[in-house]
């Protein structure tokens, strides 16, 4: 008779299967066992994750030091034979890269793309790390040779190297020393001069980043500058600085999380991958700091648990990140899967949106302004007894340019709905300056209005009303980032499925506004007057865009254009894609816009909208899903904005049968 599992149990295979892929048959990452992930899962076990290999008896302590305090970050204790093998031959393996091969001696000036990612995980000795898995996990002493071979060319002629000397990168070199060096002593395969060779490198880098000048303090690359410093004070207090380093650690450390992490929970850097890449360290740290009794400041695990409450809402219910900001592909729920268990096992409804609503606790608001960041989440529903990667997902962003990884997008609208991304972010492509790059991070290139084709300043946007009633939500924001032009921008989240966005512009002279809508790649958009049809690669309708307003209106489309760039996507690293993108503009002092997105089974079913511009708002009436709406707008971007919505499926009944809509 098969065993009966419990509730909590079953929440764990869940979070386990989702997390790793893992089938009965298969074991998870990282050597662990399913009842040691299981384990972590259901909270009982919350040590840092360590492969204990090396570390035997006596071998666990080691001249007063404890296995395991090397290393805070589970990434850079991981490898694999592959990449290991690679390194043998001197060719190396560098994230969203081809492997290069680099003929010995290295010079410490290659630079094989001549692009910066690829120096800063190349001389931060990041794809080292697979040498000292290999070594661990095999024995063979010839991984352990190659490492360092590596470590004594660097000490020998990196001096004059000016990639050596990045400031994000040194961090990571320096963390990679402090994990290699106890490694290898606590496996008793590092002679004396090798370490004091390691302990140089390691004095050396803990000098640069104690210098104010190579502290990043105003984005994320000062926490591993931080955590690097204090890594070093904890690992090596026999050094004379050691003690000084670790109250600067400590103290810029908490000016980080004030600093950098809203208090909302959300990174200033208004990315959700960069969001995923801090929250994911210091949780790291606080739990390594636990582990070894190191005292972080107080707030950490506050901030840890707004981060939370941020990550579990801005996921999309498919599990993937909004290419919000300078953003790449992450799909959360296969990310560092290990990692992630445990985080879910401490944060309920992070445990939540990792199992697709199966264990945790749901997220209570369907609406959550998050205030800092001026970012709204529209949920149609948690309900678990629903389809969760089915429900409707709507972002709107209304909130402050904060650092040179934020986008030119203010009131910016990103929706997911029927199981895919149908509104999207472009993405970022590169980080090197030019054409490329400035049009990712242009408003031409997001979900919202452009005037005149030029881009917003760089500024702060005012989130407005917040409201709900029934199924409806309803958010509003207003910008005044184009000189004597105001933009007033409300969305609603009707129902599932039924989305209806309301654009009033007034300005003080005439101007040409384009109301623009981003598309993924493989989406296809056909047009038919002013209303639009999206179908996939298969040729199902997933998305219809229907205007009301159409007196002098006019669409038009663009992918791929270079002259100049217009119509592009990247999830992807350097890897940019043809995506087409729905323009409507509008000539004049003022425009109106009263767009209704219909998705799902809405998506073949008619639909009509329209709107009537008022001396004191807007009035709209939709009809959708088989039902009809009236919507009433008051005293938009005032402080007294009002919004009132009516049901009126007889409205839709007499549209129907040819009678007139609202006067």
């Amino acid at each position: 008779m098969p065993r009966r599992l419990g509730l909590r149990a079953v929440c764990g295979a869940v979070l386990l299967g989702l997390l790793t892929n893992c089938g009965p048959e298969k074991e998870p990452p990282e050597g662990l066992n399913s009842a040691q992930v299981l384990n972590i899962v259901c909270g009982r076990e919350d040590a840092n994750p360590m492969q204990k290999k090396g570390c035997e008896g006596r071998a666990c302590v080691v001249e007063g030091h404890i296995f395991g305090k090397e290393v805070a970050y589970l990434w850079l204790d991981e490898g694999d034979l592959e990449s290991a093998n690679l390194i043998l031959e001197d060719t190396w393996p560098v994230p969203r890269f081809d492997p290069v091969h680099l003929p010995p001696p290295l010079t410490w000036t290659e630079d094989p793309y001549g692009e910066k990612f690829w120096r800063y995980i190349f001389y931060g000795l990041r794809p080292t790390a697979h040498l000292l898995w290999a070594f661990r996990e095999t024995g063979e002493r010839r991984y352990r040779d190659k490492l360092m071979d590596v470590f004594r060319s660097f000490a020998a002629d990196s001096k004059n190297s000016v990639f050596s000397r990045d400031k994000h990168g040194t961090a990571y070199r320096a963390m990679v020393f402090v994990n290699s060096y106890w490694k290898l002593k606590h496996a008793g395969a590092l002679s004396r001069e090798e370490a004091q060779l390691l302990e140089q490198l390691i004095l050396e880098d803990a000098r640069f980043l104690e210098d104010p000048k190579n502290f990043e303090a105003g984005f994320n690359h000062g926490f591993a500058e931080a955590a690097a410093l204090l890594l070093i004070a904890e690992n090596f207090p026999h050094f004379e600085d050691a003690s000084r380093w670790r109250e600067l650690a400590l103290a810029r450390y908490d000016d980080l999380l004030s600093d950098i992490i809203g208090s909302d929970g959300f990174i200033i850097e208004n990315s959700a991958y960069y969001q995923f890449y801090v929250f994911t360290q210091v949780y790291q740290l606080a739990q390594w700091a636990r582990t070894h009794g190191v005292e972080l400041p107080p707030q950490v695990w506050p901030v840890l648990e707004r981060m939370a409450r941020f990550a579990s809402y801005i996921v999309q219910p498919d599990g993937h990140i909004p290419m919000l900001g300078a953003s790449q592909r992450l799909l959360v729920r296969k990310h560092q899967p290990v990692l992630l268990a445990r985080m879910g096992a401490v944060f309920p409804e992070l445990a939540h949106m990792l199992t697709a609503g199966m264990c945790g606790s749901a997220p209570t608001e369907r609406l959550a302004f998050f205030e800092s960041s001026g970012v709204a989440v529209l949920r149609s529903s948690f309900d678990p007894a629903l389809d969760y990667r089915e429900q409707t997902h709507l972002i709107f962003d209304m909130g402050p340019y904060r650092t040179d990884h934020s986008h030119l997008d203010a009131l910016n609208v990103v929706l997911y709905s029927a199981g895919r991304t149908l509104l999207t972010d472009p993405g970022m492509f590169t980080e090197e300056p030019g054409d490329e790059e400035a049009y990712f991070r242009s408003t031409r290139a997001h979900n919202t209005v452009t005037v005149d084709g030029l881009d917003q300043r760089a500024g702060h946007a005012s989130p407005g009303l917040s409201a709900q009633g029934g199924r409806w939500l309803y958010q509003s924001g207003f910008h005044t980032l184009y000189e004597g032009v105001g933009h007033w921008r409300a969305v609603m989240l009707l129902e599932k499925d039924v989305v209806l966005v309301l654009d009033r512009l007034t300005s003080e002279g005439s101007h040409r506004f384009e109301q623009r809508w981003q598309f993924q790649p493989d989406l296809t958009v056909s047009t038919q007057g002013t209303s639009t049809s999206v179908t996939d690669k298969t040729g199902k309708r997933v998305l219809q865009v229907t205007q009301a307003l159409p007196e002098g209106l006019s669409v038009s489309t663009v992918r791929g254009a270079t002259g100049p760039y217009d119509g592009w996507y990247s999830e992807d690293y350097e890897v940019r894609k043809k995506a087409t993108v729905l323009v409507y503009p509008r000539e004049g002092v003022q425009a109106h816009y009263a767009t209704l997105f219909t998705s799902g089974l809405n998506a073949t079913s008619p639909v009509r909208v329209s709107a009537w511009p008022r001396p004191d708002g807007l009035e709209v009436h939709a009809c959708a899903a088989g039902r009809g709406y009236h919507i009433r707008v008051q005293r938009p971007a005032g402080t007294d904005e009002a919004v009132t919505v009516t049901t009126a499926p007889a409205e839709c009944e007499r549209e129907e049968a040819g009678a007139p809509g609202p006067p």
